[in-house]
């Protein structure tokens, strides 16, 4: 009995992730689409962007507060049997949902609904992980958005990286993070492609954390993102991140 119960349950662990994968992966290019890729509302006050970002470090309060949410997480949801490799492309996926729904959100290519739509999408995921819900930082003028996401991924508010490190590892919740900042400076150099240096101390920091070759995330930090004969720059960073994508699910 015990043995196809197991058996029965790892065909609905690999249902599910397909589901998640095909659900946000339609769910970045919508909000990356939406209301025809509106000019960046930020962009006219400040033509350019910091190219030594020095990453933030979490405050003490940040982390008391999220060893306090650790101890006091739910059991992941019954059935799932998420292996480390699958958790680990889970925590990729759902870095990339959140850092691609801000970017949308923040950059006006998407309205509030259609991003609070996308993000209910990934309860599951963490509920099957035991970690807390993913939640969308607090902006204030929209020209800082990308220095309040670098500081949100550390000061890490909802303690999902936290908890990823707990449950799982330091690559998971690194995995996690770079997750976020590809999706981010994915979607804002898909509306200005003349744009640099969106997070890449991030990119490059939480990769290398994560274990992820230079090589598949050296060209997001490129101008222009490296692209064949006839290929706009949205489907060269759309091709960067399918590579990624593909690494992370094979070899974890």
């Amino acid at each position: 009995m015990v043995t196809a119960t197991a058996a029965s349950a790892h065909p609905r662990a690999r249902r599910t992730l397909v589901f998640l994968v095909v659900v946000w992966s339609i769910g970045a290019v919508f909000l990356a689409l939406e209301a025809g890729m509106a000019e960046l509302t930020w962009f006219s006050s400040s033509n350019s962007l910091p190219a030594n970002l020095v990453l933030s470090k979490q405050s003490q309060a940040a982390f008391v507060h999220c060893q306090e949410v650790v101890k006091n997480l739910p059991a992941p949801a019954q059935n799932a049997n998420i292996d480390e490799r699958q958790a680990g492309y889970l925590a990729w996926r759902l870095g990339y949902m959140l850092g691609s729904a801000d970017a949308a959100l923040s950059s006006g290519a998407a309205k509030q609904a259609g991003v609070e739509n996308v993000m209910r999408q990934s309860l599951q995921a963490t509920s099957a992980l035991g970690i807390p819900p993913l939640a969308l930082p607090e902006h204030g003028r929209s020209a800082y958005a990308l220095r309040e996401f670098s500081v949100f991924l550390e000061e890490d508010p909802p303690c999902v990286a936290a908890a990823l490190q707990f449950r799982r590892s330091p690559r998971h919740a690194a995995l996690y993070k770079f997750g976020a900042a590809v999706g981010f400076a994915g979607i804002y150099r898909r509306l200005a492609p003349m744009l640099v240096d969106v997070l890449a101390p991030e990119v490059r920091i939480y990769g290398s954390a994560a274990g992820i070759p230079a090589d598949l995330y050296a060209p997001l930090l490129r101008q222009p993102v490296p692209s064949g004969p006839g290929a706009d720059s949205g489907h060269a960073l759309q091709s960067v991140v399918n590579r990624i994508d593909d690494y992370i699910r094979t070899s974890y």
